[in-house]
């Protein structure tokens, strides 16, 4: 796959700023770390390492995936997106599939649900207006 970091597609940023949308701790650093985001396509299911370009302050989150998303891959498949952290530093974005096939590329963000363990609404999966 990609042998350097580049900046972030439109879509993949789409889909990082929909998963960081709930409030969780941690989101707010979160978001900066976004903004100086670029990434690196590790497989072909789309999947992507992330990497802060400039020095950055770690997130408190409470685990190393503290927000992930899901909907319906475009074969009617559920498809799972996970942002996962280490030391407070957003590392890479998964993306699988429940019944084990190659997800169809990036999801439209704005047609994940979305929940994050720790948050508001703890363990509530939500398309609510409030986090739009």
């Amino acid at each position: 796959m990609e042998t350097s970091f580049r900046p972030l597609l439109t879509n993949e940023r789409q889909i990082l700023e929909r998963l960081l949308e709930p409030r969780f701790p941690g989101r707010d650093e979160l978001r900066a770390q976004l903004q100086v985001a670029t990434a690196k396509t590790f497989d072909e299911d789309g999947c992507f390492d992330i990497q802060c370009s400039q020095p950055v302050s770690p997130a408190p989150v409470k685990s190393p995936i503290p927000t992930e998303g899901e909907c319906a891959d475009r074969d009617g498949a559920t498809l799972h997106v996970q942002l996962h952290v280490v030391g407070g530093i957003m590392k890479c974005l998964e993306m699988y599939k429940e019944d084990g096939s190659a997800p169809l590329g990036l999801p439209d963000a704005r047609s994940l649900k979305l929940f994050a363990a720790h948050s508001e609404d703890a363990g509530v999966w939500t398309r609510s207006e409030k986090f739009r």
